[in-house]
């Protein structure tokens, strides 16, 4: 029988999302966003896509897996406004504050990146978000949670994001059967959330159109992030954000104390929270 990834309604208790995530490590939440938070966000990202110029880094295997016809975009926070509802949408951070807090006094944003899949693009490697850090720190448990969210509707012949539900309590160098590899088909509104350990990637597109998704990635705030947050927000656009996503895009110390350790992200000595006084 094929495996199948555990499925939620929108309207679930957050209760269910956390269960599903520690018992198979990647779980589908149907109808989480609404058609209005769909429509304005793919319209303040269209204008981005339309205007996008692929770049190479050079390093061909790195190329090969950003996809050599997918759209991918950093810097949402500035650039789309609607991207800061997803980011503390309340839902989403009891979730995080479930899977990141037993390791960390707080979590960030690790990268927030725009995922357009086009035709004949083919599937990723398989990966885990882990792996984006030093092996040392792996055996620490899932050091981020991505939440993905279909822009529009996720199938297998569009590029689904392929996962492999379990595989998050495997041991390292564990490689699946393909029975075991099944793709996160939902359709658009909806969000699949997997940890650091959860083996996955982007699926292969054999038909004409697009499969769009936001990633959203939180990690343990003592990590560096992957994507660069500081280089693209100004300090005034921070400001008149909630005060929840100024901590979480990083505008805040580290306080570690709580747990013994120090803290980290001073900004003169104080805390970068100082900026909007």
């Amino acid at each position: 029988m094929p495996v199948e990834v555990a499925r939620l309604k929108g309207d679930c208790d957050v209760a269910l999302i956390k269960d599903a995530m520690d018992r198979e490590g990647v779980v589908i939440i149907e109808d989480f966003f609404s058609k209005e938070w769909l429509d304005r966000y793919n319209g303040e990202v269209q204008p981005l896509i339309d205007n996008h110029h692929r770049t190479y880094t050079g390093v061909e295997t790195f190329d090969e897996f950003l996809g050599h016809k997918t759209v991918r975009l950093q810097g949402l926070a500035a650039k789309t406004p609607s991207f800061i509802d997803a980011l503390i949408d309340p839902r989403l951070l009891a979730v995080m504050d479930h899977m990141l807090l037993p390791l960390c006094t707080d979590y960030i944003l690790s990268a927030g990146e725009l995922i357009e899949i086009r035709q004949n693009e083919t599937a990723q490697r398989l990966h885990t978000d882990n792996n984006s850090w030093p092996t040392p720190l792996q055996h620490l448990g899932s050091l981020c949670v991505n939440a993905m969210v279909a822009l529009t509707d996720y199938t297998a012949e569009n590029g689904a994001t392929l996962v492999i539900p379990g595989s998050h309590q495997w041991s390292k160098g564990h490689l699946p059967d393909p029975g075991e590899i099944t793709p996160a088909e939902m359709p658009a509104g909806s969000v699949a959330l997997f940890t650091g350990e959860t083996i996955h990637a982007g699926g292969t597109s054999t038909v004409d159109g697009i499969r769009r998704g936001l990633s959203i990635s939180y990690c343990a705030g003592w990590l560096r992030p992957v994507e660069n947050h500081y280089l693209n927000l100004t300090h005034d656009q921070v400001k008149a954000m909630p005060k929840r996503a100024q901590q979480i895009l990083g505008w805040d110390v580290y306080d570690g104390t709580p747990r013994g350790n120090g803290v980290l992200g001073y900004y003169e000595m104080g805390n970068p929270q100082d900026l909007f006084a």
